[in-house]
């Protein structure tokens, strides 16, 4: 008779050395899939964002150059409200910062600013201002004249106040300002 040898099989045995790096491998593939959602969405979120205002651009033109379909459904309210926006954006690109800097740093201590008001479709600026005197207001003309943001600056317009004590002199003057 024929002796039958033991056969021990063991399916069940346990590499010790590679459990930790498939951990580590499969945590490493969670976090990568995570990290692509999370940049998968904020493209798509960037996406709809450009959308939008590539469709708002696009029925502005068309607006603007006065096509008939997208006239005939644009109400009248909404036609003004991009009028209106569009003069605000003008008024916005003012250079307040540099005009208003330029103006208060004028070394005249007898010279009060009344009025300043900014016509911003012609870039230009009309100030009414009182001086104490006649040659105060010329050095304050003279001041503006030498400032690098104005252009032709010009007195339009002076009265002398008798009414008032001290007879001060009120004056208009009109100045363009050049863009940078």
């Amino acid at each position: 008779m024929s002796l039958l040898r033991y056969l021990d099989l063991n399916f069940d045995i346990r590499r010790r050395g590679s459990q930790p790096l498939g951990i580590a491998i499969l945590a490493a593939g969670v976090a990568a899939g995570a990290y692509a959602l999370v940049q998968l969405n904020s493209a798509y979120d960037a996406r709809n964002i450009e959308q939008t205002e590539s469709d708002a651009l696009l029925k502005r033109r068309n607006v603007l150059q006065g096509d008939a379909d997208v006239r005939s459904k644009v109400s009248p309210a909404l036609l003004q409200s991009y009028r209106n926006a569009a003069v605000v954006a003008n008024q916005l690109r003012m250079p307040w910062d540099d005009l208003l800097q330029m103006l208060e740093s004028a070394p005249m201590e007898h010279v009060a600013l009344l009025s300043i008001e900014p016509i911003a479709a012609r870039h230009q600026l009309r100030l009414i201002a009182e001086a104490r005197d006649v040659s105060t207001m010329l050095d304050y003309l003279s001041y503006l004249q030498q400032q690098p943001i104005l252009q032709q600056v010009i007195l339009s317009s002076h009265q002398i106040q008798r009414q008032s004590p001290d007879s001060p002199v009120r004056f208009q003057i009109q100045a363009r300002w050049s863009e940078k």
